[in-house]
């Protein structure tokens, strides 16, 4: 199922109208071939995407002996995932649970912590104390979101507002019980639960750092139950079998939110229609839709912290 596109808070609206002989400029911008029309006008409509929710990141992190290693380069690169955060979304706020308790140690890490980075870091790499547990990554994830009221051990972590974001590294497939009853698809009820306790499905995304599908790789399973659920949210997916510490970033865009759909405020002649994103024009992976009087990205959607700009000419 596709995650539904989120409408973020934008400052949108800036238009720009401009006095121009009788022509309208193709797709392509203003640097293409004029072609001439009756007589019009060009907007210029701007929105900067911001994420005034914030987002909110649940790890789970494999605690067993193989994971050692892994998560220590987790630890280390946690500094990255924040900065990367911090670029576009000012309030986060981190959560890093290892058991079906589902407390997280430390309880929720935030921007205000002095040393947020130390505390994750011990965090993840603190065992749930019992090996027959330590790779319930779904069932932990539930668990934890299930203490998230006032008085429980997660109390604050999940706000209205933000976006959840859970992210699972473990090198074996998901032992949440469950699992070896035979049905393929058990991860499902874990996914509903999160689901029904935030709210809002497309408020949802799981990511992973797993061992890839469909066998896996030396050393890691494929990540049974954590990679269907992370493909059903539409997240990412890191394969532990590679470098996957460099790409971290990719781990922290994952929870900005997503606009694909920009409503003009007056109606274009469609073949003036010109996209850009962050100054670089972008001529493929959009469509007009004459219904909502709207640009819709049909590839990759602008995302929070991006700059889009269309302009196009009115018809007098």
């Amino acid at each position: 199922m596709s995650r539904l596109v989120v409408t973020l808070s934008i400052l949108s609206g800036c238009s720009d109208y401009q006095l121009h002989s009788p022509y309208m400029g193709s797709p392509g911008g203003d640097e293409a071939r004029p072609e001439p029309v009756a007589s019009s006008h060009r907007q210029v409509e701007n929105w900067v995407l911001t994420q005034a929710g914030g987002v909110d990141v649940l790890f789970f992190g494999d605690t067993s002996g193989s994971m050692t290693e892994e998560l220590l380069t987790l630890s280390d690169e946690i500094t990255v995932f924040l900065d990367r955060l911090d670029q576009n979304v000012k309030d986060w706020q981190l959560l890093a649970v290892t058991g079906p308790e589902g407390c997280g140690l430390h309880g929720v890490i935030d921007g205000q912590d002095l040393d947020p980075d130390r505390l994750f870091a011990e965090a993840i790499t603190t065992p749930p104390g019992e090996d027959l547990v330590d790779e319930w990554g779904l069932y932990s994830a539930t668990s934890a979101l299930l203490q998230t009221g006032p008085g429980d051990c997660n109390e604050g972590f999940l706000r209205d507002s933000s976006l959840l974001h859970v992210i699972f590294v473990s090198d074996e497939d998901d032992n949440s019980p469950g699992w070896n009853q035979g049905d393929p698809e058990y991860w499902q009820a874990y996914l509903d639960t999160m689901i029904r306790i935030k709210g809002e499905a497309d408020q949802v995304i799981l990511s992973a750092v797993t061992g890839p599908n469909p066998e896996g790789c030396f050393g890691a399973e494929p990540g049974v139950g954590y990679n269907e659920a992370v493909a059903w949210t539409e997240g990412e997916l890191l394969s532990i079998c590679d470098d996957w510490s460099n790409e971290i970033g990719i781990l922290a865009d994952a929870g900005l939110l997503h606009q694909a759909e920009f409503i003009l405020i007056d109606t274009p002649i469609e073949s003036s229609i010109g996209v850009s994103v962050n100054g670089d024009s972008v001529p493929t992976g959009w469509i007009y839709e004459p219904d909502s009087q709207s640009v819709l990205f049909t590839d990759e959607a602008p995302v929070t912290g991006d700059h889009v700009r269309v302009t196009y000419y009115v018809r007098d």
